[in-house]
């Protein structure tokens, strides 16, 4: 069910509930700045929740800490009874709580995207991603890390300050190409979508050139048969330019889609045949791009089906 991931994403993010006269309604609430996301979000729940006429409040807060004011914008619901029963699931003496089970059951690329919205940050570098986590127990954020191993095949760690730290250019990749169908406009700066056009441009610029470039790579043994003899170098830049291009226009160039094609390559092993071919430049080009968008070496990891 949508609402059930697109909720519990929104609750390990911003979202949280309060009572009002016993009854639950379900708030979130982000800064001024990200005026346009809080709509966004608005529009997404308003499609399962009813919302009042007076539902969007902004009002300024005061930072004692940086000693400057805050203007904040946030969503309330009206009471609905479908929310007296996530309450009961999200909620015990009256402190947030993560239900292990229906987040493992419910929670989707779609509600992944917007705890990431919420909480994630992606690091100008492009080489670390980091959730907030510290508000939850020790145990809960073990559970949130092996959670997206278990349910996306994302690895990561948690870091000193009790964060969820994805940190190896594979995981980004692979977490990336996940939630970037779901990330909406404003949210520019945690979207690699300017990334994925700019890899998609320098390919479609790549023309062949003279001369050749050595490179050591390992190959699996039915490969390795394939071209070994005369001419062995002749008989790979063949094979590559025909597989990169299909793999490139065919899956890498969908996030969809390449999270799929990572998650399927990521268990080759590495080929225990040794060669250092004469590549072409613009086949070492197009292996070096591959390698950037996928997080994985393909110079030292080909499966060309």
């Amino acid at each position: 069910m949508r609402f059930y991931s697109l909720f519990a994403g929104k609750m390990l993010g911003d979202g949280y509930m309060n009572l009002t006269r016993g009854s639950p309604r379900f708030v979130f609430l982000h800064s001024s700045k990200d005026r346009e996301y809080a709509k966004h979000c608005f529009n997404l729940f308003s499609q399962y929740i009813e919302y009042g006429p007076g539902c969007c409040k902004e009002s300024a807060i005061y930072d004692k800490r940086t000693k400057k004011h805050y203007r904040r914008i946030y969503y309330q619901t009206i009471t609905d009874p479908i929310l007296r029963d996530l309450y009961s699931l999200w909620y015990s003496n009256k402190r947030k709580k993560i239900p292990k089970k229906w987040v493992l059951e419910y929670l989707e690329a779609d509600g992944l995207a917007l705890w990431y919205q919420d909480d994630g940050c992606l690091k100008s570098d492009l080489y670390r991603i980091i959730l907030s986590t510290e508000s939850f127990s020790d145990e809960e954020i073990y559970f949130l890390k092996n959670f997206l191993k278990k349910k996306f095949g994302v690895k990561c760690q948690i870091d000193s300050q009790r964060r969820i730290d994805i940190s190896t250019r594979r995981e980004i990749r692979k977490f990336q190409a996940l939630v970037e169908p779901h990330i909406h406009p404003s949210m520019e700066r945690k979207s690699m979508a300017s990334e994925w056009s700019k890899w998609l441009s320098e390919w479609q610029e790549i023309k062949e050139e003279s001369g050749v470039i050595c490179t050591s790579i390992y190959l699996p043994e039915r490969i390795y048969n394939m071209i070994r003899g005369q001419g062995y170098s002749y008989k790979l830049n063949r094979l590559l330019d025909n597989w990169l291009d299909t793999q490139w226009y065919k899956y890498i160039i969908y996030p969809a889609k390449s999270y799929k094609w990572i998650l399927d390559h990521e268990n080759i092993e590495k080929g225990s045949f040794l060669i250092t071919p004469r590549f072409k430049p613009h086949i070492r080009k197009k292996l070096d791009i591959m390698s950037m968008a996928t997080g994985k070496d393909v110079r030292v990891r080909i499966s060309i089906g």
